[in-house]
């Protein structure tokens, strides 16, 4: 089953190239004489949502689009845990901050083109816990991100946020490294942003930050 859904995701070509793609596997280098899954779909908790790949199993990748694996289920949604983030066209990694840990994955950005113009909020630094992803202005961030932590952006379009409600308050815009389609902000505390409650696409500050576009990285966050 597994080789028959391999050869069809490559039959597909062009159609899947900016597609959201995670090929996991439980061995180094993206080996398939071991367990191993494709998956375009999230999965908070390991031990339920693949049929191949169980609770710390994963040891390697090879991914299209934007891909974070946590140490813990529910992305995790406890604040603390590993993390570890990769993204490309069929980039391949092995897997050291989380190896053999992971036990949820989820993808950022729009399903069907991670390329395309995106901001994503995470609940905690590090792209931990609850995640609100948009495409378009917004004047208020939903009440259930109380917090804002850290960021992800997509697309080559600048986005500007704003620390008060109806584009107001402190303000910055952000965009990715130049020639880059991903933008990484694990801890908005960083760039003096100390929350977000509202977006909009394009520039409209005076302060302009060029995010890290790195196409892999890492954290480990432990109870203060």
């Amino acid at each position: 089953m597994k080789s028959v859904l391999f050869a069809l995701l490559l039959s597909l070509g062009g159609s899947w190239a900016q597609r959201q793609l995670a090929y996991i596997y439980d061995l180094p280098n993206q080996s398939n004489l071991g367990a191993w899954s494709g998956r375009t779909e999230s999965c908070s908790d390991f031990r339920y949502c693949d049929t191949y790949i169980t609770d710390n199993m994963i040891s390697s990748t090879r991914v299209t689009g934007i891909w974070i694996f946590y140490s813990e289920y529910f992305y995790n949604y406890q604040n603390e845990g590993r993390v570890e983030w990769v993204y490309g066209d069929g980039y391949m990694h092995n897997l050291n901050n989380v190896n053999n840990q992971v036990s949820s994955l989820r993808f950022v950005g729009n399903q069907n083109n991670w390329k395309a113009n995106s901001i994503t909020l995470f609940q905690f630094y590090f792209f931990l816990g609850l995640a609100y992803y948009d495409w378009t202005d917004n004047t208020q961030v939903p009440s259930g991100m109380s917090t804002v932590g850290s960021l992800i952006i997509t697309g080559q379009n600048y986005w500007t946020v704003y620390t008060s409600t109806n584009f107001s308050g402190n303000r910055a815009c952000i965009r990715v490294q130049p020639g880059q389609y991903v933008g990484f902000a694990p801890n908005l505390d960083e760039y003096g942003i100390f929350t977000v409650r509202s977006y909009r696409r394009g520039c409209y500050a005076d302060k302009k930050i060029t995010l890290n576009s790195d196409q892999h990285g890492f954290a480990v966050k432990t109870w203060e």
